[in-house]
């Protein structure tokens, strides 16, 4: 009984690449074993079309075998790991008959060299008996193709071919290889592809900046960037508000960005704030001490405000600035008194300074003061005899307003000074009854300050040379010099 011999289609399902070039191929094929004729398998993706054969003895009747791969090929260099390898799942389909169990080998790893493939790693196949009438035996096998070179471009192809063919049944119909049992795979190679890797921003940390002017302050600052790719990328920063700008006081985020050639962007932002720490200071202080004129016997009360102080802040940053000192407005400074006076100056937003100060002295007006006749002023000094009574009498200085201060006279000092040489002896008193003298008084008719100064004979009114001083209050109002005789 004459049997239609089933066709062996081997076709390509995904074409990788149009190859420009003669296949290069590699045949592990066994030789036909003439049993069973074959059709010859086509390129991929065109299915080679089932081709009918005459009609043979049942005795002859054999299997068919036909391949095909249904993933596409594309390898890069083997510098390019990840792409270098793939792997493709070939289909072996067996219809017709089979007396007995076959097998058959393939080798399931391909290496590209650069100029030829070869094959490794070998898989035996096993395929059952199986009746003219019965489904179709599928058997799956993956294959991995390797560019082991540096070929980045053009096409190649190779052939899969099964070897290693054997039969149970040596009589009986039995699988057979022809040229449409091979495989063919074609490979397309491609360059590395190229990651583009997205710039690098170096920002500068968060600054503080003091506030140079109200209106701001200008702020420079230096962002730069670098990308694997394209190298400095510094020149294609951008950054907003930029550097140079002028910062308002408080806080402001800037805001970076750069972009590389392969239009990949990095952002960036960090913070500038502007604060205002600098006190105001003084632009007109007094400087040593400041001589008040007494008002009236009790002092003077000082005008601060009127001494001429102004103050400023820095850049004019937050004004108005004002000023505060120690000193109680109306507070009555004493004659003879010096005060320190404390000051500090502020801004409008409580930056104050360190505190500076001055000194006020409160004085009489003694520009017309001296002693009167009998004493004199200038040399040659009067003279007087030991034991005498001297009259002291001095114009009494003037307040603040002109008015003589005629109220001083129970806080008037007497100091006497022996000089033995040019050298002081100490201090002698006479401000009192002790000694005979009278007391100070003011003579309204006179206009004028006297004390009788009584002298002795016996020490300490030694002969020679005497100082005289009158003071009030530690201000001296008179002095000259006297000569005692015996």
């Amino acid at each position: 009984m004459s049997k239609r011999l089933a066709s062996l289609a081997v076709a390509m399902l995904a074409t990788l690449a149009a190859c420009g070039e003669s296949p290069t191929s590699v045949s592990d094929a066994v030789p036909n074993s003439g049993e069973m004729v074959i059709t010859q398998g086509a390129a991929a993706p065109t299915q080679a079309p089932r081709v009918v054969r005459p009609s043979l003895s049942a005795a002859a009747a054999a299997a068919s075998l036909g391949g095909s791969v249904s993933t596409a090929l594309s390898l890069t260099p083997q510098s390019c790991a990840a792409t270098a390898s793939q792997q493709v799942v070939v289909t072996y389909t067996i219809t017709g008959n089979q007396l007995g169990t076959a097998t058959f080998s393939l080798n399931t790893h391909w290496t590209y060299s650069g100029s030829s493939w070869s094959g490794s790693a070998p898989t035996t196949l096993s395929v059952p008996p199986r009746g003219p009438s019965d489904p179709a035996t599928i058997k799956q096998v993956t294959i991995t193709v390797t560019n082991a070179s540096g070929t980045g471009s053009g096409a190649s192809n190779f052939n899969i071919v099964p070897f290693g063919l054997t039969n149970s049944n040596a009589t009986g119909a039995k699988l057979s290889f022809d040229s449409g049992s091979n495989v063919t795979m074609y490979v397309s190679f491609a360059a590395c592809a190229i990651t583009n890797t997205a710039p690098t921003l170096v920002l500068p940390n968060d600054m503080t900046i003091e506030a140079a002017t109200s209106a701001g302050t200008m702020v420079n600052f230096v962002v730069t960037a670098t990308d694997n790719e394209d190298g400095d990328l510094t020149g294609s920063v951008t950054c907003s508000p930029a550097s140079g700008s002028t910062f308002s006081l408080g806080e402001t985020v800037v805001n970076c960005s750069v972009t590389d050639g392969g239009g990949l962007t990095t952002p960036g932002s960090f913070k500038i704030t502007v604060v205002d720490t600098t006190p105001a200071s003084f632009t007109s202080f007094p400087s040593g001490t400041i001589t008040l004129i007494a008002a009236n016997v009790n002092g003077a009360i000082p005008d601060v405000g009127g001494l001429g102080i102004t103050v400023e802040d820095a850049g004019h940053v937050s004004e108005p600035s004002t000023f505060n000192c120690d000193y109680v407005a109306g507070t009555v400074l004493g004659i003879g008194s010096t005060t320190t006076i404390s000051c500090t100056a502020k801004d409008a937003i409580g930056n104050e300074s360190e505190p500076s100060s001055f000194d006020v002295f409160v004085g009489l007006n003694v520009s017309a003061s001296g002693f009167l006749p009998p004493l004199r002023m200038v040399a040659p000094f009067s003279v007087h005899k030991r034991g005498s009574t001297i009259p002291h009498k001095f114009l009494p200085p003037t307040y603040a307003d002109g008015t003589p201060a005629a109220d001083l006279a129970d806080d008037l000092r007497l100091v006497l000074n022996h000089l033995d040489g040019s050298v002081e002896g100490g201090d002698l008193e006479v401000n009192d009854y002790s000694a005979g003298s009278t007391i100070w008084r003011y003579d309204v008719d006179a206009g004028q300050y006297i004390f009788n100064l009584k002298t002795g004979t016996a020490s300490p009114w030694d002969p020679g040379t005497w100082k005289t001083t009158v003071s009030y209050k530690g201000i001296t109002l008179a002095t000259t010099y006297f000569d005692l005789k015996k």
